[in-house]
C-alpha cells in the first residue's frame, strides 16, 4: 500500500488531513495543487519533504523509503531492524551513493572553476595595477 512516497503522501492527507488535500497543504503550508500532484507522482522537493517532517512529526525514513513507522513517536531504538529492511535501506542507500557521487563531481568542477576565477581575477588586478601607475596626473585641477 505504501510502496511509494506518492502513496506515503496520500496516506499522510488520510491521516493528517482527514482525507483532504486541502486540510493537509494548509497544515503543512502548502498549495492544495502541490499535494495532489505528489500524489499523483510529481516528485515533493527537499523542502516540502522537511516540512512535512518537522510539521508533523514524521519519520523521516519511513517517509522517503517505507522502512520504518510513520510516526517519530512510535520508533523503537531498540526494535532490531529485520533482514528486509536492510535490504530495502541498502537498495536506498546506492541510490543515495550514485547521487552523492554526482554532486561531488559537480563540487570538485565548481571548486575548479572557482580556482580559475581567482587566476582571472587576480590577473586582471595586475594589469589594473599597471594601468593606474601609468596614467600621468597633474598636481594642478582643471576646473572649466
Amino acid at each position: 500500500m505504501n510502496e511509494t512516497i506518492h502513496d506515503r503522501i496520500g496516506t499522510l492527507v488520510q491521516e493528517y488531513g482527514d482525507g483532504k488535500n486541502t486540510v493537509f497543504a494548509n497544515k503543512i503550508g502548502v498549495s492544495e495543487g502541490n499535494i495532489r500532484g505528489y500524489i499523483k507522482g510529481i516528485m515533493p522537493k527537499a523542502d516540502v519533504l522537511e516540512k512535512i517532517v518537522k510539521t508533523l512529526d514524521v519519520n523521516a525514513m519511513w517517509l522517503l523509503t517505507g522502512i520504518g513507522h510513520m510516526r517519530v513517536s512510535n520508533l523503537d531504538i531498540s526494535a532490531p531492524v529485520l533482514i528486509s529492511d536492510n535490504d530495502r535501506l541498502a537498495t536506498v542507500l546506492q541510490q543515495f551513493d550514485v547521487f552523492i557521487q554526482k554532486k561531488d563531481m559537480q563540487i570538485v568542477q565548481q571548486a575548479e572553476e572557482i580556482g580559475r576565477l581567482r587566476e582571472r581575477i587576480s590577473h586582471l588586478e595586475r594589469e589594473k595595477g599597471k594601468d593606474v601607475s601609468d596614467v600621468q596626473t597633474s598636481g594642478i585641477a582643471n576646473v572649466g
